[in-house]
């Protein structure tokens, strides 16, 4: 049996078939129409410049090292994890204020992680018309060096864009991981140097089982423009409903966009969008749009399907929601089922669900209990 090729190509779905032309029923309300809309949704970004992740074999203690570059005051900042065999992993820095800024998400992220910061990381990470050129070099909390180095020489070699999995990141996620991967290359096996020294022993590469276009490919791949965020993370707390004084189809503040639709004076939310620092933009569309939860009549029941656009890239993933109200609790899920990934089998992002119960209060305020689970299969 020869080696299996994977053709990057056709990773976006058709957005617009995907999601329809789908209306609510007017018969879904009994309160009168409102000015007010209430929003379950959010989103973080997580501020990454580009990075490189590189698997290997035969250490007895990791098997995968990260290098992440961030930018911290016009000044570029390395972050780089180590995956242990133990499920541990460990985060080493040397500017504490990038560590700062990330280090909830991080913890939300890996389930058993310690942070450590270094005088010194050296490194480099290039891209030019010979492919990456890249090296690090670190001493770990065992004070015992770490030490890769990949030197491409492949010109004009093609770059991608895929959503990476992230199924085996955590069992009890916080939220969901969108770590969309532009300008993404896997390392090419052809005249590329390449090592990996752990301890003073080289360490040996996994062999792939694939070939990627054509090509053989190490276990490890790069981004130089990652768009990472994480989208809906668990929630126990109040949210305060939107007012449109005066009406409005369109809503932004705090970098959050919304696109409403105005039914019959009932304000449903068709779209949600959120940009960072650098002017990326990740949004979600929905068919039909979000009704307006406010106005929901007890034991109505709304389905729909979603699909995220990033960058004006549409049809990165999508899935179905479902909304049903029952006295004054409001119950919304969302299940990730269409995506492409490298891999054939389930798809990661099926594993995803979740749930989020909106409690109406008596004084008129609400509170929200959301989560995310991860399903076995």
């Amino acid at each position: 049996m020869g080696t299996k090729n994977i053709i990057i190509k056709n990773v976006f779905f058709d957005h617009d078939k995907f999601l329809g032309r789908r209306e609510n029923s007017l018969k879904i309300y009994n309160s009168p129409p409102g000015k007010m809309v209430l929003s379950p949704f959010n989103l973080t970004f997580d501020s990454i410049l580009k990075l490189f992740v590189l698997n290997f074999d035969n250490d007895p203690i990791y098997f995968r090292i990260e290098l992440q570059i961030t930018r911290l005051r016009d000044k570029d900042c390395p972050l780089v994890i180590l995956y242990r065999k133990d499920n541990m992993v460990d985060i080493y820095y040397t500017n504490e204020d990038v560590i700062n800024t990330r280090m909830n998400l991080l913890r939300a992220l890996f389930e058993k992680v310690s942070f450590n910061q270094l005088e010194t990381i050296e490194y480099y990470f290039q891209f030019d018309d010979r492919g990456l050129d890249a090296y690090l070099f670190l001493e770990d909390k065992l004070e015992k060096e770490i030490e890769i180095k990949v030197n491409e020489n492949y010109p004009n070699r093609e770059l991608y864009t895929i959503l990476a999995p992230m199924g085996v990141i955590s069992k009890k996620p916080k939220y969901f991981p969108i770590v969309f991967l532009n300008k993404f290359g896997m390392v090419l096996e052809k005249n590329t140097e390449i090592f990996v020294r752990i301890h003073g022993e080289y360490r040996n590469l996994i062999e792939m089982p694939f070939q990627i276009n054509g090509m053989q490919v190490y276990p490890g791949h790069f981004s130089l423009n990652p768009i990472v965020c994480n989208w809906n993370k668990n929630a126990s707390n109040d949210i305060s409903p939107i007012v449109l004084n005066p009406p409005s189809l369109t809503i932004s503040e705090n970098n959050i966009n919304l696109a409403l639709k105005n039914n019959s004076n009932y304000y449903e939310i068709k779209e949600i969008s959120w940009k960072d620092q650098n002017n990326q933009i990740v949004s979600f569309e929905f068919s039909p749009a979000i009704p307006n939860l406010i106005s929901l009549k007890n034991n109505s029941k709304v389905k729909g399907r979603f699909s995220c656009e990033i960058n004006e890239m549409k049809g990165v993933f999508g899935g179905a929601y479902n909304i049903s109200r029952s006295g004054n609790s409001i119950e919304i899920r969302i299940a990730p089922t269409k995506g492409w990934q490298l891999s054939s089998g389930k798809l990661w992002l099926e594993s995803y669900t979740w749930k989020a119960i909106i409690q109406i209060e008596d004084d008129g305020n609400f509170k929200i209990n959301s989560y995310w689970r991860r399903v076995p299969g």
